[in-house]
């Protein structure tokens, strides 16, 4: 007989508040020890999720515990349990959310909820937004919108400006940018007035916000732009290369420079590869570029070396280890 008892309660478990063979049942649960820890009082219940479940009575649903206490009475038409909130609402009214921390159901209501982390959740209330960490503690709503969390940041929106807070709601980039974007590495960029800069997950502004052009860091370097001039900053915000190229891009691992119309190449600390003095040089493709002088193509490689002086009318990239030339005949 106990075996089909617990075989019917696996099947109201799974299938909602169904009743069967038109008998009337009333629902509880039990634990291991066969302790009855919510009374089978209940109309219909559902299997717990992070410590809660929702159980049904007399047309109406509310919660228990896993200790059996009802932490909200039956007294809504609906109640949804996730595994960080739990939403209630009545006919014709929206849903409000309540939110769980470590095995507590907290008793706020709020409008609405998102999670950011395992740690941290996101609420709403009264149209501005705020955090709640993992013991309850809240950060009071006071944000207009939060735009991503990662790596234990949030960036944040208030009055059409942007900032970023920690996982403890503490402000390290003061919600006064026209742009910003997330830490990544250790690093955030913001924008201010089409003027960009950098801060370190400490708060400190690392690049002035004065640049002309978007920050993008590989090999702990950057290419920037001021006053239509190019150089290299590091992520200490120290200028390894001086702002003083017409152009600059990345070239595989080398620096792509432009001076006076000619284009030439530098390594990351700003030490001349190939001068200044080509018409074009493409991307590297097996270790070798092309490059056009005086009209004519020809190649070097990564130490700027001329491995084929530009004589040839055309020349296409190096593939399994040979590059296309082309001349012309019949002069």
């Amino acid at each position: 007989m106990k075996r089909i008892v617990v075989l019917v309660l696996m099947l109201i478990v799974k299938t909602g508040f169904a009743q069967a063979n038109n008998k009337t049942f009333k629902y509880g649960f039990v634990d291991q020890t066969g302790k009855e820890i919510v009374p089978c009082k209940y109309d219909g219940i559902s299997a717990f999720e992070s410590g809660f479940a929702v159980v049904q009575l007399k047309g109406k649903s509310g919660v228990v515990d896993k200790t059996g206490k009802e932490v909200i009475r039956c007294i809504y038409d609906e109640v949804i349990n996730k595994p960080n909130w739990i939403i209630v609402s009545n006919k014709n009214a929206k849903g409000q959310y309540l939110v769980k921390s470590t095995d507590v159901l907290l008793t706020k209501k709020y409008d609405e909820a998102k999670s950011l982390s395992p740690e941290i959740t996101a609420v709403k209330l009264n149209n501005k937004w705020g955090f709640i960490d993992v013991v309850g503690e809240e950060i009071s709503p006071k944000y207009d919108e939060i735009i991503d969390f990662g790596d234990r940041f949030a960036v944040v929106k208030l009055n059409g400006k942007f900032g970023i807070v920690d996982q403890i709601g503490k402000e390290v980039v003061p919600p006064i940018y026209d742009h910003v974007q997330n830490f990544k590495e250790g690093f955030a960029t913001v924008e201010l007035n089409k003027k960009y800069g950098v801060f370190d997950e400490d708060g400190k502004i690392v690049v002035p916000v004065k640049y002309d052009m978007n920050f993008s860091f590989a090999d702990n370097v950057s290419v920037v732009k001021l006053n239509e001039k190019y150089g290299v900053l590091d992520n200490n915000g120290k200028e390894i290369v001086p702002v003083n190229y017409d152009f600059m891009m990345l070239n595989d691992n080398l620096l792509q420079v432009k001076l006076a119309d000619k284009f030439g190449l530098i390594d990351k600390t700003g030490k001349e590869i190939v001068s200044a003095k080509y018409e074009i040089i493409e991307s590297f493709k097996d270790g070798i570029a092309v490059v056009k002088l005086d009209g004519k193509y020809g190649f070097v490689d990564k130490e700027g070396k001329e491995i084929v002086t530009p004589k040839y009318e055309k020349a296409d990239d190096f593939k399994d280890g040979l590059g296309a030339v082309r001349i012309e005949v019949g002069k």
